[in-house]
């Protein structure tokens, strides 16, 4: 194998490698955002809140996390 061979696949590999591990660290930095309140409570029958809903989250409630 020459050697501008060897250089492109180690270029390759190298890329592979770093958008993998760009991969995983976008993925756990991006996780949704939690409202106060927009959780729903775990209640038997599917019964919950009878209130209007909140169309703009942001607006109502205050982000945690």
């Amino acid at each position: 194998m020459s050697f501008l061979k060897r250089i492109a696949l180690a270029l390759l590999f190298s890329l592979l490698l770093g958008m993998a591990i760009g991969t995983v660290l976008r993925i756990r930095m991006e996780r949704p955002k939690i409202y106060i309140g927009s959780v729903a409570p775990r209640l038997p029958l599917g019964f919950g809140h009878a209130r209007a809903p909140v169309l703009d989250p942001g607006h109502h409630e205050q982000q945690v996390g």
